[in-house]
This record gives C-alpha cells, structure tokens and sequence, in this order.
C-alpha cells in the first residue's frame, strides 16, 4: 500500500516539530517505523492494538468511514499523546494530520477535520507532497 503524504500532514508535522513536540530521535526511531507499517496494513499485528491503531469516530461515537488514528503515548520530552489522523482511500494511506491529544474535546475537534479532510479527498481536492 502507498502511503501518501498530504499538506496537511506536512503542514502539522512542520508545526509540532516547531514547538518541540517530539525530537529527531522520536521520529526515526518510532514515528517513521510505526507509519511505515502502513505499507502492511493490515496484515502487521500491531494493527490489532487499539492503543495503538483505532477507527476514528466522530462527535456522536459513530465510526468516520475510511477514518483511522496512530496513537503514541507519553512521546517526546512533554510526554504528550501523539495522533495521526490518516485517510485509507482507494488503495492508499493518506496521512491527514498530526496532533497532540490534550483533551478528548480536542480530539474531537480533529476528527471533525478529519471528516472534511476526508471529504475532499473524496473529491480530489487536496495536495499531495510525497510518498513514503
């Protein structure tokens, strides 16, 4: 499977990386490796693991079709709750956004962005900026 990284994905990897969310070590050494697994879904067991892997769901609990969320717990020197929201879209896993998850209102709010993010890719508006 691809793994496709959009503007989004960029954009927020830009900001977090700014504000010293997580460090190069974090990156390479467990960022990078887990999304490439990507390339296996769903065959990597660690797929299985909802602390690791989960359907994204919006306001309500209801399940965003095509929605999907990485989880990293206590990453970075802030031990923070790290999520990628990633879109499985027609034969390709499109990295939408990450976030750090500081309240449950707050990764709400992401899925709701989430949900319009998924929403243009369905229509093809939205920018890709590489592959893994």
């Amino acid at each position: 499977m691809d793994i496709v990284i959009t503007e989004w994905a960029l954009q927020s990897y830009l900001d977090l990386r700014a504000q010293n969310v997580f460090s190069d070590q974090d990156y390479w050494n467990v960022i990078r490796p887990d999304v490439e697994l990507l390339e296996q879904y769903p065959a990597d067991p660690k797929f299985k693991n909802q602390k690791f892997w989960s359907v994204a769901t919006d306001l309500a609990g209801k399940a965003i079709p095509n929605g999907f969320k990485m989880k990293w717990h206590n990453l970075g020197p802030g031990t923070v709750q790290l999520r990628l929201a990633v879109a499985m879209w027609q034969g390709e896993a499109l990295l939408c956004r990450g976030y750090v998850k500081s309240s449950d209102a707050a990764d709400k709010r992401e899925m709701a962005k989430l949900k319009h993010h998924l929403l243009l890719i369905s229509q093809g508006s939205y920018t890709r900026r590489g592959k893994l």
